[in-house]
């Protein structure tokens, strides 16, 4: 199915996803689905540093499939969130279409400190 017309969208659901990176390996953050029929508006993502000694670096990567096999494309490269602190990546200001078949993945460069909360509207 093909990515839907915004001007005829008749359903509009809230979402979010909440992902502590416990590993320093890519972890998914959202996925749309391939035939989907849907587009998600990603709205906000921020990113926390629980750690409250260390900083921590993060890596966000949006892929052109509904995995992180594809093409990808950095949002975020090795930025550095502070002790303790949170980092707004994206905000409603500067939101990203997530189109069918299309994920995001972060990375952290320290297991199990940083944790993202995204949340987006999807469009039917």
């Amino acid at each position: 199915m093909a990515n839907p017309n915004l001007n005829s969208v008749s359903n509009v659901t809230c979402h979010n996803s909440l992902v502590s990176l416990n590993t320093t390996s890519a972890t998914l953050i959202v996925s749309n689905a391939n035939a989907s029929g849907s587009v998600y508006l990603i709205e906000s993502l921020l990113c926390a540093n629980e750690d409250g000694t260390n900083n921590a670096d993060l890596t966000l990567v949006q892929y052109d499939t509904s995995d992180n096999s594809g093409n990808g494309t950095t949002l975020a490269n090795t930025v550095v969130v502070p002790a303790d602190a949170t980092l707004v990546v994206l905000s409603k200001d500067m939101a990203v279409n997530l189109l069918e078949n299309q994920s995001i993945y972060a990375t952290a460069s320290a297991a199990d400190d940083l944790a993202v909360s995204c949340y987006w509207k999807e469009l039917s």
